[in-house]
């Protein structure tokens, strides 16, 4: 028996005493522990962190994580003495350090390699396997399965982002946009005359459903015409058939004098949402008078917006008799609607946006709610083996009389420790689950899908449309940008230096990213919510419907500042006349937001 003082003592001193290794090795995998749920349970929140500070700690706690693990399982395939708890500590290790950016780990870009760090999660899955080989464990079975299926769980992640990356929803998606909005083709799907945003009829975004399947495309242009239902035309044939089979049947039962036979009626699901489908669907779920009907409205405008502002920074021209269409829309349903629903959407839109290029949800969701099931899956499957790990631990273990562990007044430390990690490991994977099916992306799923099957009867008599909308009640997290602008001030920042960032960058081996110079920003501006309805307000002011940045720019100018109007006429682009605009405004000092509405 060891005092506190002595233990504390005997850590630091770094005695090679076996009970001293084993206080290491413990007080390591708790902090790492700690660490990688505390990593966890931010992750969902982390787009909404604006301080560059923030961002460089958790980029450092990133990056060395997996050296972290690597030593733990070194120091316990070298300690001195056998300890049957350590192969499960060093895979509640890697199961947590594969789960520690379990939403923002790559987008489908992935210019940083981050989908390489997978591969560097195998390597770790197969060091815990020489472990628990050569030190042996009496948890064989459920620890094997638990290895096995992190294994498999790799190696989907792996396969998953190519599997997004061709889909035609995500990384195919702009393509596959601009042919499918083109105007100037006997297949056209969108004429201006026809689209009415106060309706939205006419407005057939794609939204979700769209396949390799339903593309047809027309040589020798190659214009694309999208098949809503492949299987129409078969259903259709059949259908006769069955109408057929039933007209025969009800006649001869007439003739027995059985009465006719009651009809039997199967609505065929649409496999292919576009947004004019769910504004005008009529189902109780999307209805105004509904708690949340014009919430899964927006949810999928912004998301159809989010596909075009996505052709622009991918370099995917639209074609341009479609830009005025969307023109209307934005004016209407952004533009001339209450402040709240209008940032609202916008947030969303820019939401999608960043979800696609910044964090692994196009990899959960590429194949839909297939997709996100399969994820369910091996997440609850993994919650199913660890709990099975949890009672065989309690039910099995004993301390062997060969071995080192820590007992105090007849309780097994070593054993508490241990099923502490593994209700961290239970709780980590529920937090995941419920991370993804309370996340917008599901949200929007689930909408698509009450549209297609809304006239299913078995999907009316389940009352599916109050599942769906609880889905709205709970929030994780109910912001989804930080709420600020930052400001580039381009005098005062023309000569910073950020050397001692920069030396940050170096020590931490590019943990930090590197700034260069001249790129100091200013204090961030808090948004209220005055000034946002002032923005709005402006914005109505114009006409963008026909307007060009060329001339909307120059109507900013104030009457008290005519003395800068000369400098934006005759500039070549858009570019230069922000830059002088910018120019005038850091010398006037005045901001345009203090001029009366």
């Amino acid at each position: 028996m060891v005092n506190s003082s002595t233990l504390v003592k005997s850590f630091f001193t770094m005695t090679e005493d076996p009970i001293n290794i084993l206080l290491r090795i413990e007080f390591l995998v708790a902090v790492s522990t700690v660490l990688f749920l505390g990593m966890c349970v931010l992750d969902i929140f982390r787009g909404h962190f604006h301080s560059s500070s923030i961002k460089a700690i958790l980029s450092i706690v990133d990056s060395v994580s997996d050296s972290l693990v690597l030593y733990l399982m070194g120091a316990m395939q070298t300690a001195p003495f056998k300890n049957q708890l350590f192969p499960v500590w060093a895979l509640v290790l890697v199961s947590f350090r594969y789960s520690s950016d379990f939403i923002t780990g790559y987008g489908i870009p992935d210019k940083h390699g981050r989908r390489f760090t997978e591969w560097r999660n195998v390597v770790k899955l197969l060091g815990w396997a020489f472990l628990n080989k050569t030190r042996g464990s009496m948890f064989a079975y459920p620890l094997w399965s638990l290895w096995c299926l992190q294994i498999v769980r790799g190696y989907y992640r792996l396969q998953s982002r190519n599997f997004a990356f061709n889909s035609v929803w995500h990384g195919q998606s702009s393509q596959l946009v601009s042919e499918y909005m083109r105007t100037d083709t006997k297949f056209e799907n969108f004429k201006l005359q026809d689209c009415k945003p106060d309706t939205m009829e006419g407005y057939r975004y794609l939204v979700y459903g769209e396949t390799d399947r339903h593309l047809v495309f027309k040589k020798p242009r190659y214009v694309l015409q999208i098949d809503s239902n492949p299987t129409e035309t078969k259903d259709k044939a059949k259908a006769k058939k069955k109408a057929k089979a039933r007209a025969t049947t009800a006649q001869s039962q007439r003739e027995d004098g059985k009465g006719p036979a009651k009809p039997h009626t199967k609505a065929l699901p649409d496999s292919l949402i576009t947004l004019d489908k769910i504004w005008q669907c009529e189902g109780a779920l999307l209805n105004p008078d509904s708690a949340h009907g014009d919430k899964f409205k927006d949810l999928s405008l912004a998301f159809s917006l989010s596909r075009l502002l996505r052709c622009r920074l991918e370099d995917v021209s639209l074609h341009k008799d479609s830009i005025p269409i969307t023109k209307n829309l934005v004016w209407l349903r952004i533009i001339q609607e209450e402040t709240k629903r209008a940032f609202w959407v916008m947030e969303l839109e820019m939401s999608f946006l960043n979800d696609y290029f910044h964090t692994r949800c196009p990899m959960v969701f590429w194949l839909g709610l297939h997709s996100l099931n399969l994820s369910l899956i091996m997440s609850a499957a993994t919650f199913a083996i660890a709990c099975w790990l949890s009672v065989d631990i309690k039910r099995v273990y004993k301390t062997p009389k060969d071995e080192v562990s820590h007992v105090i007044h007849e309780v097994n430390i070593d054993l508490i420790i241990t099923w502490v990690f593994m209700f961290f490991m239970i709780f980590k994977e529920v937090w995941e689950m419920v991370s993804y099916y309370l996340s917008d992306w599901a949200r929007l799923l689930l909408a698509s899908t009450y549209v297609r099957w809304k006239e299913n009867r078995f999907f009316r008599r389940c009352r599916v449309d109050k599942f769906i909308s609880s889905f709205f009640a709970p929030k994780i997290a109910s912001r989804r940008w930080h709420g600020v602008i930052d400001q580039f001030a381009f005098f005062q920042s023309y000569g910073d230096s950020p050397s001692a960032w920069n030396l940050m960058h170096i020590v931490s081996t590019g943990a930090i990213p590197e700034k260069d110079d001249g790129t100091k920003l200013s204090d961030h501006i808090n948004i209220p919510e005055c000034v946002k309805a002032a923005i709005l307000v402006t914005l109505r002011s114009m006409d963008l419907t026909r307007a060009h940045l060329l001339d909307v720019i120059p109507s900013l100018l104030a009457e008290s500042r005519e003395q800068y109007r000369w400098a934006c006429f005759g500039l070549p682009t858009s570019t230069h006349i922000i830059l002088v605009w910018h120019i005038a405004t850091s010398h006037s000092g005045v901001a345009y937001c203090d001029q009366p509405l």
